[in-house]
Protein backbone atom coordinates (compact mmCIF):
# COMPACT_ATOMS: atom_id res chain seq x y z
CA UNK A 1 0.00 0.00 0.00
CA UNK A 2 2.78 2.34 0.69
CA UNK A 3 4.41 2.01 -2.50
CA UNK A 4 0.90 2.46 -4.55
CA UNK A 5 0.15 5.51 -2.31
CA UNK A 6 3.86 7.04 -2.60
CA UNK A 7 3.92 6.54 -6.60
CA UNK A 8 0.35 7.80 -6.88
CA UNK A 9 1.12 10.89 -5.27
CA UNK A 10 4.77 11.52 -7.05
CA UNK A 11 2.53 10.77 -10.12
CA UNK A 12 0.36 13.55 -9.30
CA UNK A 13 3.08 15.78 -8.02
CA UNK A 14 5.07 16.00 -11.04
CA UNK A 15 2.17 15.88 -13.42
CA UNK A 16 1.65 19.52 -11.40
CA UNK A 17 5.51 20.53 -11.53
CA UNK A 18 5.28 19.58 -15.08
CA UNK A 19 2.08 21.44 -16.10
CA UNK A 20 2.73 24.38 -13.86
CA UNK A 21 6.60 24.86 -12.84
CA UNK A 22 7.78 24.43 -16.90
CA UNK A 23 5.57 26.52 -18.63
CA UNK A 24 6.28 29.30 -15.40
CA UNK A 25 9.80 29.22 -16.04
CA UNK A 26 10.06 29.48 -19.71
CA UNK A 27 7.58 31.85 -19.43
CA UNK A 28 9.84 33.66 -16.87
CA UNK A 29 13.11 33.36 -18.94
CA UNK A 30 11.31 34.57 -21.93
CA UNK A 31 10.53 37.72 -19.90
CA UNK A 32 13.56 38.29 -18.60
CA UNK A 33 15.42 38.12 -21.89
CA UNK A 34 12.88 40.63 -23.38
CA UNK A 35 13.45 42.83 -20.92
CA UNK A 36 16.83 42.86 -20.74
CA UNK A 37 16.99 43.36 -24.61
CA UNK A 38 14.78 46.05 -24.58
CA UNK A 39 15.96 47.49 -21.36
CA UNK A 40 19.40 47.57 -23.54
CA UNK A 41 17.61 49.19 -26.53
CA UNK A 42 15.84 51.48 -24.08
CA UNK A 43 19.70 52.59 -22.84
CA UNK A 44 20.83 53.17 -26.69
CA UNK A 45 18.09 55.17 -27.63
CA UNK A 46 18.56 57.33 -24.41
CA UNK A 47 22.02 58.11 -25.74
CA UNK A 48 20.69 58.81 -28.72
CA UNK A 49 18.32 61.26 -27.40
CA UNK A 50 21.15 63.12 -26.00
CA UNK A 51 23.45 63.07 -28.83
CA UNK A 52 20.98 64.97 -31.18
CA UNK A 53 22.21 68.58 -29.69
CA UNK A 54 25.23 67.77 -30.97
CA UNK A 55 24.97 65.53 -33.83
CA UNK A 56 22.29 67.38 -35.31
CA UNK A 57 22.16 70.78 -34.62
CA UNK A 58 25.88 70.80 -33.83
CA UNK A 59 25.65 72.26 -30.63
CA UNK A 60 28.60 72.19 -27.96
CA UNK A 61 26.40 70.38 -25.31
CA UNK A 62 27.31 68.78 -22.52
CA UNK A 63 24.54 66.77 -22.59
CA UNK A 64 26.06 63.95 -23.99
CA UNK A 65 28.93 63.45 -22.21
CA UNK A 66 26.46 63.91 -18.85
CA UNK A 67 24.33 61.38 -19.57
CA UNK A 68 27.36 58.56 -21.08
CA UNK A 69 28.66 59.35 -17.33
CA UNK A 70 25.84 58.27 -16.02
CA UNK A 71 25.12 55.24 -17.78
CA UNK A 72 28.24 54.06 -17.87
CA UNK A 73 28.36 54.73 -13.66
CA UNK A 74 24.83 52.58 -13.67
CA UNK A 75 25.54 49.82 -15.46
CA UNK A 76 29.93 49.76 -14.79
CA UNK A 77 32.39 49.17 -17.43
CA UNK A 78 30.50 45.95 -18.65
CA UNK A 79 28.62 48.36 -21.25
CA UNK A 80 30.47 49.90 -24.35
CA UNK A 81 29.48 52.99 -26.26
CA UNK A 82 30.69 54.33 -29.34
CA UNK A 83 28.41 57.59 -31.10
CA UNK A 84 29.46 58.16 -34.26
CA UNK A 85 28.27 61.23 -36.70
CA UNK A 86 27.23 60.44 -40.25
CA UNK A 87 30.36 60.86 -41.97
CA UNK A 88 31.39 57.98 -40.08
CA UNK A 89 33.37 60.05 -37.27
CA UNK A 90 33.56 58.23 -34.40
CA UNK A 91 32.56 61.32 -31.35
CA UNK A 92 32.53 58.94 -28.19
CA UNK A 93 33.94 55.43 -27.65
CA UNK A 94 36.70 55.46 -30.22
CA UNK A 95 38.33 53.09 -28.25
CA UNK A 96 35.81 50.72 -27.73
CA UNK A 97 36.30 48.85 -31.57
CA UNK A 98 32.53 48.94 -31.97
CA UNK A 99 32.50 51.00 -34.71
CA UNK A 100 32.47 49.45 -38.13
CA UNK A 101 30.68 50.29 -41.25
CA UNK A 102 28.58 47.38 -41.72
CA UNK A 103 27.74 47.57 -37.89
CA UNK A 104 26.55 51.13 -38.31
CA UNK A 105 25.20 50.93 -41.58
CA UNK A 106 21.40 50.02 -40.48
CA UNK A 107 21.53 52.55 -38.11
CA UNK A 108 22.70 55.49 -40.66
CA UNK A 109 19.82 54.10 -42.62
CA UNK A 110 17.23 54.96 -39.88
CA UNK A 111 16.62 51.38 -38.64
CA UNK A 112 17.48 50.34 -35.16
CA UNK A 113 18.56 46.93 -34.66
CA UNK A 114 19.29 44.43 -31.92
CA UNK A 115 21.63 41.32 -32.20
CA UNK A 116 23.55 39.16 -30.21
CA UNK A 117 27.12 39.46 -31.33
CA UNK A 118 28.45 36.54 -29.28
CA UNK A 119 28.21 36.18 -25.88
CA UNK A 120 27.26 40.16 -25.84
CA UNK A 121 24.49 42.22 -26.85
CA UNK A 122 24.58 44.51 -29.84
CA UNK A 123 22.31 47.66 -30.17
CA UNK A 124 22.43 49.59 -33.15
CA UNK A 125 19.90 52.98 -33.26
CA UNK A 126 19.89 56.26 -35.12
CA UNK A 127 20.34 59.64 -33.91
CA UNK A 128 17.42 61.75 -35.09
CA UNK A 129 18.37 64.47 -37.62
CA UNK A 130 16.41 66.88 -40.03
CA UNK A 131 14.31 66.18 -42.72
CA UNK A 132 13.86 62.97 -41.45
CA UNK A 133 17.72 61.98 -41.81
CA UNK A 134 19.82 60.14 -39.70
CA UNK A 135 22.54 62.36 -37.92
CA UNK A 136 24.57 60.04 -36.54
CA UNK A 137 24.49 56.28 -34.53
CA UNK A 138 24.88 55.35 -31.74
CA UNK A 139 26.59 51.67 -30.66
CA UNK A 140 25.60 49.78 -27.44
CA UNK A 141 27.23 46.76 -26.19
CA UNK A 142 26.23 44.79 -23.15
CA UNK A 143 27.40 41.24 -22.19
CA UNK A 144 24.86 38.41 -22.11
CA UNK A 145 26.48 36.87 -18.48
CA UNK A 146 23.29 38.78 -16.11
CA UNK A 147 21.00 37.64 -18.34
CA UNK A 148 21.91 33.96 -18.72
CA UNK A 149 22.57 34.57 -14.36
CA UNK A 150 19.18 35.54 -13.84
CA UNK A 151 17.58 32.53 -16.12
CA UNK A 152 19.86 30.60 -14.04
CA UNK A 153 18.57 31.59 -10.62
CA UNK A 154 15.19 31.01 -12.13
CA UNK A 155 15.77 27.93 -13.06
CA UNK A 156 17.39 26.85 -9.47
CA UNK A 157 14.30 28.63 -7.47
CA UNK A 158 11.75 26.64 -9.65
CA UNK A 159 14.15 23.02 -9.54
CA UNK A 160 14.15 24.08 -5.22
CA UNK A 161 10.31 24.60 -5.37
CA UNK A 162 10.04 21.35 -7.33
CA UNK A 163 12.42 19.42 -4.69
CA UNK A 164 10.37 20.56 -1.67
CA UNK A 165 7.19 19.77 -3.57
CA UNK A 166 8.75 16.36 -4.17
CA UNK A 167 9.78 15.79 -0.95
CA UNK A 168 6.48 17.31 0.65
CA UNK A 169 4.67 14.65 -1.63
CA UNK A 170 6.46 11.81 -0.53
CA UNK A 171 6.40 12.60 3.59
CA UNK A 172 2.84 12.97 2.93
CA UNK A 173 2.57 10.06 1.08
CA UNK A 174 4.50 7.78 3.87
CA UNK A 175 2.01 9.45 6.66
CA UNK A 176 -1.22 8.95 4.70
CA UNK A 177 0.08 5.10 3.99
CA UNK A 178 0.82 4.65 8.03
CA UNK A 179 -2.57 6.10 8.51
CA UNK A 180 -4.29 3.66 6.16
CA UNK A 181 -1.74 0.72 6.58
CA UNK A 182 -2.43 0.90 10.26
CA UNK A 183 -5.46 -1.19 10.64
CA UNK A 184 -4.45 -3.17 7.62
CA UNK A 185 -1.79 -4.15 9.59
CA UNK A 186 -3.06 -4.90 12.17
CA UNK A 187 -5.60 -7.04 10.57
CA UNK A 188 -3.06 -9.04 9.10
CA UNK A 189 -1.61 -9.95 12.69
CA UNK A 190 -4.60 -10.79 14.22
CA UNK A 191 -4.61 -13.68 10.29
CA UNK A 192 -1.33 -14.73 11.14
CA UNK A 193 -2.30 -15.35 14.36
CA UNK A 194 -5.25 -17.50 13.70
CA UNK A 195 -3.31 -19.51 11.06
CA UNK A 196 -0.28 -20.03 13.61
CA UNK A 197 -3.17 -21.62 15.77
CA UNK A 198 -4.67 -18.70 18.03
CA UNK A 199 -7.80 -19.34 17.57
CA UNK A 200 -8.43 -16.66 20.16
CA UNK A 201 -6.98 -14.06 17.82
CA UNK A 202 -9.32 -11.25 16.87
CA UNK A 203 -8.91 -7.74 15.10
CA UNK A 204 -9.79 -4.44 16.71
CA UNK A 205 -11.92 -2.99 13.97
CA UNK A 206 -10.79 0.95 13.59
CA UNK A 207 -13.21 3.81 13.58
CA UNK A 208 -11.61 4.60 9.84
CA UNK A 209 -11.75 3.97 6.65
CA UNK A 210 -14.94 2.48 7.48
CA UNK A 211 -13.90 0.03 4.55
CA UNK A 212 -11.34 -1.65 6.89
CA UNK A 213 -14.16 -1.41 9.55
CA UNK A 214 -16.27 -3.83 7.95
CA UNK A 215 -13.36 -6.22 6.72
CA UNK A 216 -12.06 -6.52 10.50
CA UNK A 217 -16.04 -7.28 11.39
CA UNK A 218 -16.31 -9.94 9.17
CA UNK A 219 -12.77 -11.13 10.21
CA UNK A 220 -13.97 -11.46 13.61
CA UNK A 221 -17.00 -13.09 12.40
CA UNK A 222 -15.36 -15.81 10.55
CA UNK A 223 -12.62 -16.01 13.29
CA UNK A 224 -15.48 -16.67 15.76
CA UNK A 225 -16.99 -19.27 13.67
CA UNK A 226 -14.01 -20.81 12.87
CA UNK A 227 -12.81 -21.47 16.55
CA UNK A 228 -16.67 -22.57 17.30
CA UNK A 229 -15.88 -25.81 14.38
CA UNK A 230 -12.40 -26.30 15.78
CA UNK A 231 -13.22 -26.57 19.76
CA UNK A 232 -16.39 -28.64 18.16
CA UNK A 233 -14.80 -30.58 16.37
CA UNK A 234 -11.45 -31.49 18.59
CA UNK A 235 -14.74 -32.13 21.58
CA UNK A 236 -16.20 -34.47 19.80
CA UNK A 237 -13.45 -36.61 18.94
CA UNK A 238 -11.73 -36.69 22.17
CA UNK A 239 -15.54 -37.48 23.66
CA UNK A 240 -15.94 -40.17 21.04
CA UNK A 241 -12.52 -41.56 21.76
CA UNK A 242 -12.68 -41.55 25.26
CA UNK A 243 -15.99 -42.92 25.37
CA UNK A 244 -15.16 -45.71 23.42
CA UNK A 245 -12.02 -46.90 25.53
CA UNK A 246 -14.40 -48.01 27.80
CA UNK A 247 -16.47 -50.48 26.11
CA UNK A 248 -13.35 -51.52 24.35
CA UNK A 249 -11.86 -52.21 27.36
CA UNK A 250 -14.75 -54.24 28.46
CA UNK A 251 -14.63 -56.39 25.40
CA UNK A 252 -11.55 -57.54 25.46
CA UNK A 253 -11.69 -58.83 28.74
CA UNK A 254 -14.84 -60.53 28.09
CA UNK A 255 -13.39 -61.92 24.97
CA UNK A 256 -9.84 -62.85 26.70
CA UNK A 257 -12.05 -64.67 29.38
CA UNK A 258 -14.56 -66.52 26.47
CA UNK A 259 -10.83 -67.55 24.86
CA UNK A 260 -10.13 -69.26 28.06
CA UNK A 261 -12.76 -71.78 28.49
CA UNK A 262 -12.89 -72.30 24.69
CA UNK A 263 -11.30 -75.19 22.76
CA UNK A 264 -10.69 -73.63 19.93
CA UNK A 265 -8.93 -69.73 20.72
CA UNK A 266 -7.97 -69.27 17.56
CA UNK A 267 -10.65 -67.73 16.48
CA UNK A 268 -10.73 -65.71 19.55
CA UNK A 269 -7.33 -64.48 19.19
CA UNK A 270 -7.36 -63.04 16.09
CA UNK A 271 -10.94 -61.51 17.48
CA UNK A 272 -8.41 -60.13 20.23
CA UNK A 273 -6.15 -58.82 17.50
CA UNK A 274 -8.66 -56.81 16.23
CA UNK A 275 -9.76 -55.54 19.03
CA UNK A 276 -6.34 -54.32 20.06
CA UNK A 277 -6.13 -52.87 16.65
CA UNK A 278 -9.43 -51.06 17.63
CA UNK A 279 -8.30 -49.91 20.59
CA UNK A 280 -4.77 -48.22 19.47
CA UNK A 281 -7.35 -46.52 16.19
CA UNK A 282 -9.16 -45.06 19.80
CA UNK A 283 -6.23 -43.76 21.66
CA UNK A 284 -4.42 -42.38 17.91
CA UNK A 285 -7.60 -40.10 17.42
CA UNK A 286 -7.37 -39.24 21.33
CA UNK A 287 -3.77 -37.89 20.83
CA UNK A 288 -4.85 -36.07 17.42
CA UNK A 289 -7.52 -34.67 19.62
CA UNK A 290 -4.45 -33.58 22.33
CA UNK A 291 -2.13 -32.60 19.44
CA UNK A 292 -4.28 -30.14 17.64
CA UNK A 293 -4.54 -28.24 21.27
CA UNK A 294 -1.70 -26.25 21.21
CA UNK A 295 -1.43 -23.63 23.19
CA UNK A 296 2.09 -23.59 25.43
CA UNK A 297 4.91 -21.83 23.73
CA UNK A 298 7.87 -23.83 22.50
CA UNK A 299 11.11 -23.80 24.85
CA UNK A 300 14.63 -24.96 24.50
CA UNK A 301 15.30 -28.64 24.81
CA UNK A 302 18.36 -30.40 24.60
CA UNK A 303 17.94 -32.93 21.59
CA UNK A 304 20.97 -34.96 22.65
CA UNK A 305 19.48 -36.49 26.00
CA UNK A 306 16.11 -36.62 24.48
CA UNK A 307 17.11 -39.07 22.20
CA UNK A 308 19.51 -40.90 23.86
CA UNK A 309 16.61 -41.56 26.59
CA UNK A 310 14.18 -42.35 24.50
CA UNK A 311 16.31 -44.99 22.67
CA UNK A 312 16.94 -46.52 26.46
CA UNK A 313 13.74 -47.14 26.37
CA UNK A 314 12.92 -48.49 23.44
CA UNK A 315 15.49 -50.56 23.46
CA UNK A 316 14.09 -53.72 25.42
CA UNK A 317 11.81 -53.84 22.63
CA UNK A 318 14.30 -53.30 19.43
CA UNK A 319 16.11 -56.58 21.17
CA UNK A 320 13.12 -58.77 21.64
CA UNK A 321 12.56 -57.89 17.81
CA UNK A 322 16.44 -58.03 17.30
CA UNK A 323 16.36 -54.82 15.43
CA UNK A 324 19.92 -53.04 16.61
CA UNK A 325 19.05 -49.02 17.69
CA UNK A 326 21.53 -46.92 18.10
CA UNK A 327 22.23 -42.93 18.80
CA UNK A 328 24.03 -40.71 16.64
CA UNK A 329 24.76 -36.76 17.52
CA UNK A 330 26.66 -34.29 17.08
CA UNK A 331 27.30 -33.03 20.83
CA UNK A 332 24.94 -30.95 22.73
CA UNK A 333 22.45 -29.73 20.26
CA UNK A 334 19.48 -27.76 21.67
CA UNK A 335 16.08 -26.94 20.09
CA UNK A 336 12.55 -25.17 20.46
CA UNK A 337 9.81 -27.54 21.08
CA UNK A 338 6.53 -27.88 23.05
CA UNK A 339 7.33 -29.37 26.04
CA UNK A 340 6.38 -33.51 25.57
CA UNK A 341 6.53 -32.90 22.06
CA UNK A 342 9.34 -34.14 20.75
CA UNK A 343 8.99 -37.21 23.07
CA UNK A 344 5.82 -38.21 21.35
CA UNK A 345 7.22 -37.34 17.94
CA UNK A 346 10.24 -39.55 18.48
CA UNK A 347 8.47 -42.66 20.30
CA UNK A 348 6.09 -42.39 16.58
CA UNK A 349 9.10 -42.81 14.63
CA UNK A 350 10.85 -45.37 16.43
CA UNK A 351 7.54 -47.42 17.04
CA UNK A 352 7.49 -47.27 13.00
CA UNK A 353 10.54 -47.73 12.45
CA UNK A 354 10.79 -50.99 14.72
CA UNK A 355 7.52 -52.38 13.26
CA UNK A 356 8.95 -51.87 9.83
CA UNK A 357 12.56 -53.64 10.27
CA UNK A 358 13.14 -57.19 10.14
CA UNK A 359 14.90 -58.93 12.48
CA UNK A 360 18.81 -58.31 12.07
CA UNK A 361 17.91 -54.60 10.86
CA UNK A 362 19.11 -51.48 12.07
CA UNK A 363 17.32 -48.45 13.13
CA UNK A 364 19.62 -44.69 14.11
CA UNK A 365 18.73 -42.18 15.78
CA UNK A 366 20.41 -38.76 14.63
CA UNK A 367 20.88 -35.15 14.96
CA UNK A 368 22.90 -32.66 13.59
CA UNK A 369 22.79 -28.51 13.77
CA UNK A 370 22.02 -27.06 10.36
CA UNK A 371 22.96 -23.14 10.57
CA UNK A 372 19.75 -22.41 12.37
CA UNK A 373 18.27 -25.38 12.17
CA UNK A 374 18.74 -28.98 13.88
CA UNK A 375 17.81 -32.19 11.76
CA UNK A 376 16.71 -35.63 13.70
CA UNK A 377 16.05 -38.25 11.31
CA UNK A 378 15.32 -41.64 12.10
CA UNK A 379 16.58 -43.96 9.78
CA UNK A 380 15.11 -47.88 9.39
CA UNK A 381 15.96 -50.69 7.08
CA UNK A 382 12.18 -52.10 6.31
CA UNK A 383 10.74 -52.06 3.12
CA UNK A 384 10.69 -47.81 3.09
CA UNK A 385 7.35 -46.37 1.06
CA UNK A 386 6.24 -45.74 -2.16
CA UNK A 387 6.17 -42.22 -3.49
CA UNK A 388 2.50 -42.31 -3.45
CA UNK A 389 2.49 -43.76 -0.25
CA UNK A 390 4.70 -40.71 1.14
CA UNK A 391 2.10 -38.11 -0.50
CA UNK A 392 -0.48 -39.40 1.26
CA UNK A 393 1.44 -40.30 4.37
CA UNK A 394 1.17 -37.51 6.77
CA UNK A 395 -2.67 -37.33 6.38
CA UNK A 396 -5.12 -39.29 8.69
CA UNK A 397 -6.00 -43.33 8.56
CA UNK A 398 -3.59 -43.75 5.62
CA UNK A 399 -1.83 -46.29 6.71
CA UNK A 400 1.19 -47.84 4.85
CA UNK A 401 1.32 -51.42 6.82
CA UNK A 402 -1.87 -53.59 7.08
CA UNK A 403 -1.56 -53.39 10.88
CA UNK A 404 -1.32 -49.45 11.03
CA UNK A 405 -3.60 -47.16 12.15
CA UNK A 406 -2.72 -44.78 9.91
CA UNK A 407 -2.24 -41.85 12.41
CA UNK A 408 1.44 -41.84 13.78
CA UNK A 409 2.72 -39.70 10.95
CA UNK A 410 -0.27 -37.46 10.89
CA UNK A 411 0.23 -36.59 15.04
CA UNK A 412 4.20 -36.76 14.11
CA UNK A 413 3.40 -33.58 11.03
CA UNK A 414 0.98 -31.81 13.44
CA UNK A 415 3.27 -31.39 16.27
CA UNK A 416 6.42 -30.71 14.30
CA UNK A 417 4.18 -28.38 12.28
CA UNK A 418 2.78 -26.79 16.00
CA UNK A 419 6.44 -26.30 16.67
CA UNK A 420 7.68 -24.58 13.83
CA UNK A 421 9.12 -27.53 12.41
CA UNK A 422 9.21 -29.70 9.06
CA UNK A 423 8.73 -33.26 8.72
CA UNK A 424 10.35 -34.81 5.66
CA UNK A 425 10.03 -38.51 4.34
CA UNK A 426 13.09 -39.77 2.20
CA UNK A 427 14.53 -43.37 0.99
CA UNK A 428 17.62 -44.91 3.01
CA UNK A 429 20.80 -45.42 1.01
CA UNK A 430 20.24 -49.81 0.39
CA UNK A 431 16.10 -49.77 1.67
CA UNK A 432 14.30 -48.27 3.79
CA UNK A 433 12.41 -44.81 5.35
CA UNK A 434 14.06 -41.47 6.59
CA UNK A 435 12.09 -39.28 8.35
CA UNK A 436 13.81 -36.25 8.82
CA UNK A 437 12.44 -33.36 11.33
CA UNK A 438 13.95 -29.77 10.69
CA UNK A 439 13.46 -27.96 13.79
CA UNK A 440 14.65 -24.13 15.14
CA UNK A 441 18.05 -24.33 16.60
CA UNK A 442 18.97 -22.62 19.48
CA UNK A 443 22.66 -22.92 20.59
CA UNK A 444 26.01 -24.16 18.68
CA UNK A 445 26.67 -27.89 17.86
CA UNK A 446 28.77 -30.06 19.96
CA UNK A 447 31.77 -32.41 19.06
CA UNK A 448 30.38 -35.43 17.33
CA UNK A 449 29.23 -37.96 19.76
CA UNK A 450 27.92 -41.72 19.06
CA UNK A 451 25.86 -43.58 21.90
CA UNK A 452 24.70 -47.74 20.90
Amino acid sequence: MTSRILAALLALTAGLLLGALLPLGFAMAHQHEQDYRSGTLTVARTIAAAAEERLADHENSTTLPRTLTALRQQYGPAMTVAVIDDDGHVVDGRKTGLYTPARAAPALAGRARLSDDGDRLLAVVPVNGHAGKAAGAVLLSRPLTPLNDRVRRLWIRLSVVAVVAVTAAVVLAVALARWAGRPLRALEAAAESLGGGDLAARAEPPRQPAEVRRLAERFNVMAARLEGLVHDHRTMLADVSHQLRTPLAALRLRMELLATDAPDAGEFEAALEEVARLARLVDGLLAVARAENVTEPPVPLAVTGLLTDRAEAWRPIAAERDVRLTVETTGAITALAVPGHLEQVIDNLIDNALTATPPGGHVRLAARRSGHRVDVTVTDDGPGMSAAAKAEAFRRFRSGGQAGTGLGLAIVHRLVTADSGKVRLGDTPGGGLTVTLDLPAVDRAGPRNAVD
